[in-house]
């Protein structure tokens, strides 16, 4: 062991090290992120997603060396905050789930009702650990599936030990190597080192960090079989308030009968245990030819089936073709489509619509999120439109946000991040600005870069809090410092929480999503302005019913989104040229479009850089067309259409 001081200076030395690391790191990843989801050839799609492989390969090894440091030196401090223990361990899933998807094997968790859901403790390091714990379970299984089950273990001085068991049907370890593998850079053995990649110091950091949290981490294991890693930790319960009923409590799902078609054996079981255990009749069938087959013996027999959830992959098919199927079969006209997908693919949605699916999910799903998907779809009437993630999750609103950053790059990257959730995002290039944007208008959450230049972050933060409409807005540092010293100076000028760069989208989003203020943001000095869907399809609908035209909705919904990305594609073009009078015609030509679906925002600031374009002022029109090009994306989000780039 080092001397103290030695260890201080080596302490120091990594810190400024993972400083200069972590901002050109934030760039790559986010652009590779962002470039994933454009169009690509498959040559070029392989080869940005080795780079963003290389790029969180790094940034892991370089968390974990200043973990183990900062575990080394004592300079872990817990936090002990109120959270959402189920909904950390939800997310938590949602978030791995993907990655068991793409491998084809199940994931599934199980929370005990008598573990508190409202605790007290360090939501971070619990997410630090589970996400270790399942990422390993993913990486050593091949086939079969993983579980994670939590339960209550005992009490102690008031705290609620809560264990979570990790199971697999993975390789396993061989038994003399089980304490091994809680060494530094250590792993069962060389070969699947090699294999399998690693740095030896995710269950080393995870056991400490149990340890420190009141707890312990174990493993048992038999080659070949799987293995079990328990983690158990102390939590102080807090008081539940009386949880807002919703619509999967208002509707009636007992008897419901359900099919499920999925030739993966482990993600079917799993549909099928979440409904069943809501009163539902949900089974099971592997191929499309069987699931036709007990779809037409249930419509003869007089007991048809409610709700039918396919899988998008069926068998090496795709699930589109068994959906199309059912739909031309007359007399299974009546029974609702759900579509689970683990890709979702550009024209997705307008393939649902266009079929008759009534809703698309992209997996994975919670157990919660499954029954609500699944009651939405039982709620929809014929020409209700597509049911998605967006229209369940009532949770989730459109929050105005401002960003300062003075990097360019960060500030496209984040911005780019968040507009992709439907946000409104202002972007400001430093603390200054970001004051003088926060006293013109009012917003929901702010994320704050900490070093800028002019004035820095928590200096921008400390004045904020002395504006009456700034006082209690949330303030998000972002910084490529991570001491924990650092963290006491954010909270010390008034931020509220801080993510580390380079953060992950997930990372910002949860985090942003989780602060934003509970009412709109409005303007300062008028009446509240209610944040509204991009398009207003509840009064395009009313219009269109009036006319006798109803079921044309989805269709020119769907030409509307077809023919947007060239009509963006032109007016840009047009801004570029500097032209005035192709301005304006190719914002006219928008601006009808927009109008007509009542994406009422879209169409507004499209009148702007009409008149700009009337009145020859280039310069105003350059200086709209990034707010048009945002609102343009919301609207195809919105409408389940990938924007295109």
């Amino acid at each position: 062991m080092s001397e103290p001081n030695s260890e201080m200076s080596h302490w120091s030395v990594l810190s400024r090290v993972s400083h200069q690391l972590r901002t050109p790191m934030n760039s790559i990843a986010g652009l590779t992120e962002l470039l994933l989801d454009t169009d690509l050839s498959s040559e070029q799609r392989r080869s940005i997603e080795r780079i963003q492989i290389s790029a969180e390969s790094l940034l892991t090894l370089v968390n974990d060396i200043l973990d183990v440091t900062r575990l080394r030196t004592n300079r872990v401090e817990l936090e002990n905050i109120p959270f959402d223990l189920a909904a950390l361990v939800e997310s938590t899933v949602r978030l791995l789930g993907v990655r068991a998807y793409e491998r084809r094997i199940g994931l599934s968790a199980t929370i005990d009702p008598d573990v508190p859901r409202m605790v007290q403790g360090d939501p971070s390091r619990l997410r630090q650990i589970l996400v270790n714990l399942i990422g390993n379970a993913i990486k050593f299984t091949h086939e079969g599936r993983v579980t994670v089950d939590v339960i209550p273990a005992g009490m102690r001085n008031g705290d609620v030990i809560v264990q979570f068991a990790v199971r697999d049907t993975g390789i396993g370890i061989p038994s003399d190597r089980i304490e091994a593998i809680f060494d530094e850079f250590t792993q069962a053995d060389t070969e699947r080192t090699r294999e399998y990649g690693g740095t030896g110091l995710g269950l080393p950091i995870a056991r400490r960090l149990a340890e420190l949290m009141g707890g312990s981490l174990t493993a048992t294991s038999l080659e070949g079989t799987g293995s079990e890693f328990l983690c158990r930790i102390a939590v102080a319960p807090l008081a539940e308030e009386e949880p807002e009923a919703d619509a999967a409590v208002h509707l009636d799902l007992s008897a419901t009968r359900v099919l499920v078609v999925d030739d993966n054996a482990a993600s079917a079981e799993s549909v099928v245990s979440a409904l069943a255990g809501t009163g539902m009749a949900p089974e099971a069938v592997a191929r499309p030819q069987d699931a036709m087959a007990a779809l037409q013996a249930a419509s003869a027999s007089g007991r048809p089936y409610h709700l039918i959830i396919l899988d998008g992959w069926i068998g090496g098919k795709d699930g589109f073709e068994l959906a199309r199927a059912i739909r031309s079969d007359g007399k299974l006209r009546e029974t609702r489509i759900l579509m689970l997908t683990g890709a979702a693919r550009r024209g997705d949605g307008q393939r649902c619509r266009s079929i008759g699916v009534a809703a698309y999910f992209a997996k994975p799903l919670t157990d919660d999120d499954l029954v609500n998907a699944v009651s939405a779809t039982l709620l929809t009437r014929p020409g209700d439109g597509l049911v998605t993630r967006h229209s369940v999750e009532e949770g989730r609103r459109r929050l105005r946000i401002l960003l300062a950053d003075d990097n360019e790059v960060n500030r496209q990257v984040a911005t780019a991040i968040l507009q992709k959730r439907g946000h409104l995002v202002d972007a400001v290039e430093n603390g200054r600005l970001a004051v003088v944007a926060a006293g013109r208008s009012a917003y929901d959450v702010i994320v704050m870069d900490v070093e800028m230049p002019e004035l820095d972050g928590p200096g921008a933060t400390a004045e904020l809090r002395s504006m009456p409409g700034s006082a209690d807005v949330p303030v998000i540092a972002m910084t490529a410092h991570v001491e924990f010293e650092r963290e006491g100076q954010f909270r010390a000028a008034g931020m509220d929480a801080y993510i580390a760069k380079p953060f992950r989208p997930h990372e910002l989003v949860r985090m942003v999503e989780s602060l934003g203020v509970a009412t709109p943001a409005a303007r300062l000095g008028g009446p509240s302005a209610p944040v509204t869907d991009p398009v207003n399809l509840a009064e395009f609908r009313r219009v269109l019913r009036e006319a006798g035209i109803e079921e044309t909705v989805d269709r020119i919904l769907g030409v509307f989104a077809e023919d947007a990305p060239v009509r963006m594609a032109v007016l840009e073009g047009a801004v570029a040229g500097g032209q005035g009078g192709e301005i304006r015609m190719a914002a006219h030509a928008y601006k009808s479009a927009a109008a007509t679906i009542r994406a009422e925002n879209l169409a507004e600031l499209l009148s702007q850089i009409e008149h700009a374009g009337s009145a020859g002022d280039v310069h105003h029109a350059a200086e709209l067309i990034g707010q048009v090009r945002n609102e343009s994306d919301s609207v195809l989000s919105y409408l389940a259409v990938p924007a295109v780039p």
